[in-house]
């Protein structure tokens, strides 16, 4: 009996821990953690440094006082709220790009490609097709497909 009480006891503990764990993890999922090298930075269009520095990481960056207040109103403007609040998703996605175009394998490279496509795609899908940047955020994802090999009918 007290095997038996002990047993579940312990399931009952794998369980609460696995579900507190779960629970946490959209949280981690949703913090954008994403890094850019000083030559990175330097190759970014300048709507990708106003919005970075307004995420917690580039807040924390030294990159943060490079980009006055003006710069990031000025964009968020330009590009419009809907656009701006997702847009660091594809600058992050123009960097894997450009990562990928160096990478020494085939594996990383497959990797970088991949997540080029998905960072660009997720911006993609949140923008409204007139902001002004639609055109070349659906290029990253299509080019980052097509260096991938997967081929996808281009709408008419």
């Amino acid at each position: 009996m007290n095997d038996h009480r002990a047993q579940r006891r312990t399931r009952w503990r794998v369980f609460v821990t696995a579900s507190i764990g779960a629970s946490l993890l959209p949280a981690v999922a949703v913090a954008f953690t994403f890094k850019p090298t000083p030559s990175e930075w330097a190759f970014w269009p300048d709507y990708c440094k106003a919005r970075y520095v307004t995420l917690d990481v580039g807040k924390k960056s030294p990159y943060a006082q490079m980009v006055p207040p003006a710069m990031v109103q000025r964009w968020e403007s330009l590009l419009g709220h809907s656009t701006f609040v997702h847009v660091h998703h594809h600058c992050a996605g123009l960097i894997y790009t450009q990562r990928a175009s160096v990478a020494r394998t085939d594996q990383e490279r497959s990797f970088l490609w991949r997540t080029a496509e998905n960072e660009s795609k997720y911006t993609l899908e949140r923008m409204p097709v007139t902001s002004p940047i639609y055109r070349e955020v659906a290029g990253n994802v299509r080019m980052a497909q097509a260096m991938r090999g997967v081929i996808v009918p281009t709408p008419h």
